[in-house]
């Protein structure tokens, strides 16, 4: 009879491994070297290509996994177009090319990021607004007998801008995850 930890062992190799044996974390961890230059700004995509081009199919989709798990919402366009051309080179190398999807994906992801940055400023005035309003009432509430109820209705104010932002922020995640995650099922 196995133990637990041996039976997690053998599931674990069962997961992690591929067609010739490689274990995923071990080619992530030595590509880690070649893919740091390229993340650091060091190397364009045509230099990832380069480093890239003699690997067989197990290292060329990690190299693509990792690029798309770089990206989210706080990244700049320029970052995810860098990873787009990037994901795109690497996917030149593999037998089975499917550039057209990476692409329209990234170009997803892109306009899904400016929105999110467009809609982060909005609120993101709202709330300074909001503040700037507190503030005058602040002082007219000093001024004035009753600051007690004022504090209270920008109390409340807060919490309504906080589940809102909060909201904004989930609603964006879950749909650039949904986004992340079509990427990487169609490389499996």
């Amino acid at each position: 009879m196995k133990s637990a930890y041996e039976v997690a062992m053998e599931r674990a190799e069962r997961i992690y491994a591929d067609d010739e044996g490689d274990n995923s974390l071990e080619i992530r961890e030595n590509l880690k070297k070649v893919m740091a230059p390229f993340f650091k700004g060091d190397m364009d995509p045509e230099g990832l290509w380069h480093e890239l081009k003699d690997e067989d199919e197990a290292v060329l989709v990690e190299a693509q996994l990792m690029l798309i798990e770089s990206i989210g919402l706080r990244n700049s366009s320029e970052q995810i177009e860098r990873r787009k051309e990037a994901v795109v080179a690497v996917e030149s190398l593999k037998d089975t090319e499917n550039s057209s999807f990476f692409e329209k994906s990234f170009t997803q992801a892109q306009s899904l990021q400016q929105q999110y940055q467009t809609q982060k400023n909005k609120l993101d005035q709202q709330v300074q607004q909001h503040l700037d309003n507190s503030q005058a009432q602040g002082l007219s509430a000093q001024a004035a007998a009753n600051g007690g109820q004022e504090q209270g209705m920008n109390g409340q104010m807060r919490q309504q801008l906080a589940k809102k932002l909060s909201e904004f922020q989930k609603s964006y995640n879950q749909r650039f995850d949904k986004l992340i995650e079509k990427m990487k099922a169609e490389l499996k």
